[in-house]
């Protein structure tokens, strides 16, 4: 049997990427560092997945998993006798990954294997050369010309919905994991060393930075501005939100914005097939069986108003494409504004605001500059 390694046991490791690989005919090697985890896939050797909609529910299992600890030698060399790998971290663990990773390609290279194929499961633009930058920094001359030629980094899409479970659902169960029916995994048909695999839900194209745009700032800058405006209306889940006929509106000229801005700059894909897939996200945030919170979409708004992500990051593609960012400029002061008491990060946004003013936060935590076309337009909507 083929085997594939899994770095990351969490939600999209668990409710996603490793489903895929056992769905498709992989072992599936689970490198993490939770051990309750670990010994749990050691015991079993499988896990639930339980699909849930407004429509149905079901539950699915998936077998011939197996999990090893980050801190053993022994990922290291998962990594060099696996058929293909996948991350799924989260960007802020990236760093932490990496010297597994390093020795597990020098120990591949060591052994004659061959290409090694990761999809990187993260929401991160260039997650790929960042990746690869800091992997590099861990390898001597000679490895490093092997990586060059033998290892694939490949981006990838993650648009399935997988809320986290409540305490009561882990401790009855902590492999269980809950996810929304949707389950394509679009990845870039130019970055692997390998053949492309015989995947389940796999849809490779090019250029993949389309779908990197797309879920970035279609789909995550909708699901957030949809998560703050109702936070303001003190909605507890984001299918109570979206309900609402203001936010609803709001939220779907917010994410009309980033269609025809990704039209045109694709204008190769049917702008109906864009705005097929706007309307589908649309449907898919009413879903209340994932029981999806606002406080957990909305959660660290710092990182979400980044100038490279899904909030800042959308209003600034547009305009770089002439497109009225209106809506997503009133999703950002939203976000602004999230006050949210649980969340050190938004507090940290409130002190810094009440200190030092609305141009201090544009410049420190969104990084634009107080007198650019974008923060005008937020502090008219302050």
């Amino acid at each position: 049997m083929k085997k594939a390694v899994m770095y990351g046991a969490g939600n999209i490791g668990r409710g996603f990427i490793g489903k895929v690989f056992s769905d498709s005919g992989y072992e599936v090697c689970f490198i993490d560092i939770d051990e309750q985890v670990i010994d749990a896939f050691n015991d079993k050797r499988e896990y639930r997945v339980h699909i849930v909609s407004d429509e149905e529910e079901h539950y699915e299992t998936v077998t011939n998993v197996y999990a090893v600890n980050a801190a053993s030698p022994q990922a290291a060399q998962e990594i060099a006798d696996c058929d293909i790998m996948a991350t799924a971290v989260g960007v802020n663990v990236l760093p932490y990954i990496v010297e597994n990773i390093a020795k597990g390609i020098a120990l591949r290279m060591e052994n004659g294997g061959g290409p090694l194929d990761v999809i990187l499961a993260e929401n991160q633009l260039d997650v790929d050369k960042i990746m690869r930058e800091m992997i590099y920094k861990r390898l001597d001359a000679g490895t490093k010309a092997w990586t060059d030629k033998n290892l694939g980094l490949v981006e990838a899409s993650i648009g399935r919905m997988v809320p986290p479970l409540t305490p009561k659902e882990k401790a009855a169960d902590p492999l269980l994991i809950a996810v929304e029916p949707y389950a394509e995994l679009p990845v870039d048909s130019q970055a692997f060393k390998n053949e492309i695999p015989d995947l389940v839900g796999l849809k490779p194209f090019s250029p993949f930075s389309f779908y990197i745009k797309r879920k970035l700032f279609l789909h995550n800058m909708g699901h957030a501005v949809c998560a703050y405006l109702g936070w303001q209306k003190r909605y507890e889940y984001i299918s109570q939100a979206i309900r609402d006929a203001e936010i609803y509106d709001m939220t779907g000229s917010a994410m009309q914005s980033v269609v025809e801005a990704l039209h045109r700059e694709y204008s190769q894909i049917p702008q109906e097939e864009i705005q097929a897939n706007k309307d589908d996200l649309l449907h898919r945030f009413h879903n209340r069986a994932l029981k999806d919170t606002i406080s957990r979409v909305a959660n660290d708004p710092i990182r979400k108003l980044r100038s490279n992500d899904r909030l800042v990051g959308a209003a600034l593609y547009c305009l770089e494409w002439d497109v009225e960012p209106a809506y997503i400029v009133k999703g950002i002061v939203a976000a602004l504004c999230y006050d949210n008491e649980a969340d050190e990060a938004a507090q940290k946004v409130q002190a810094l605001k009440k200190e030092k003013g609305i141009d201090a936060v544009l410049e420190d935590m969104l990084s634009i500059r107080p007198s650019s076309q974008l923060a005008q337009l937020i502090k008219a909507h302050m």
